[in-house]
């Protein structure tokens, strides 16, 4: 335990030398900036990337404690997917009323993703785990294609998803468009730390779950649509991200064993120092050509995805 919360501790100090970095770091060169101007242009993106990440952590974390399956993922399982389709019927078929009314962004990620959530339960849930990945990636296509058709019949809104779809929405991160994501990524990811107990003892197998009390039907219930309004909120700060989901709970458990209450906020500690690492190594690494944060984690996470299937399914 003692362990445990050191690395909790070790790893928020982390996060916070991160973000100090990042907003010194840019594509205007680094630094500040004279009064801490350039400091306060970074900052909407460096807390959207903060908040992005720790949600996508904590969903991972929470997904893979659910389905009992370490590749889970809200970006390999489809709900990223199916919260930018939300996203894009709005966009698509109104977007006018969409940037009038700045909540219905997240509403419409939100309808997207727990849709997806929901048909991966159906489909997926039942067999052994590598159907769940299979159905995941295959409700991820059918979801990205529904995206780039809406895209391509939406001209006003073409760029806008695609960008979407390529996790490069970081760059357009202003005070008003990221204040209600982020507070909806805050407000989710809360909720679903109280999760831990649950998935602890569903750990143990559905009947000792059971017969220690947890309500099965309940937990799978809040942590499906707990998950979904996370990568919800996530998906209208960044765009579509994979990998980040995957790989910040397996550092966790690497570092403080399988204990849900410890598992879950290291999981958003690292989700968020990921992402924002993966956002400041591609301002920084090409600055006169960027890359998004979502190249640079697939480029880490893709090996280490492979090396992950292996051990568990090799």
């Amino acid at each position: 335990m003692r362990l445990g919360r050191g690395a909790l501790i070790a790893g928020t100090a982390a996060l916070g030398l991160l973000a100090a970095g990042a907003l010194a770091c840019g594509t205007a060169g680094g630094g500040f900036g004279e009064g801490g101007a350039l400091a306060l242009l970074r900052f909407p993106r460096v807390a959207a990337a903060i908040a992005a990440g720790a949600a996508l952590g904590l969903g991972g974390a929470t997904q893979q404690g659910l389905f009992r399956n370490p590749l889970a993922d809200p970006g390999l399982t489809g709900v990223f997917g199916g919260a930018l389709l939300g996203l894009a019927v709005l966009l698509g078929g109104a977007p006018g009323f969409a940037w009038a009314h700045a909540w219905s962004l997240p509403a419409a990620a939100f309808a997207g993703a727990l849709g997806v959530s929901g048909l991966l339960v159906l489909l997926g849930r039942e067999g052994p785990p590598a159907r769940l990945l299979l159905t995941g990636l295959g409700l991820n296509a059918f979801a990205a294609a529904g995206t780039l058709l809406i895209a391509n019949l939406a001209p006003e809104s073409r760029e806008l998803l695609l960008n979407g779809s390529f996790g490069d929405w970081l760059g357009m991160a202003s005070p008003e468009l990221i204040i209600r994501p982020v507070l909806i990524c805050a407000g989710a990811g809360a909720a679903l730390l109280t999760l831990a107990r649950p998935l602890d003892l569903l750990a143990l197998g559905e009947e000792a779950a059971q017969t220690a009390g947890c309500d099965l039907r309940r937990l799978r219930r809040r942590a499906i649509v707990l998950t979904a309004l996370a990568a919800a909120a996530a998906t209208c700060l960044v765009g579509q991200m994979a990998f980040v989901g995957l790989l910040a709970p397996h550092l966790a458990r690497a570092l403080v064993g399988p204990r849900h209450g410890l598992v879950l906020p290291l999981s958003a500690v690292l989700g968020a120092a990921l992402l924002l690492t993966a956002d400041t190594l591609g301002r920084a690494a090409l600055p006169g050509t960027p890359l998004s944060a979502a190249a640079v984690m697939a480029l880490l996470g893709a090996p280490l995805f492979v090396w992950i299937a292996r051990r568990h399914h090799g």
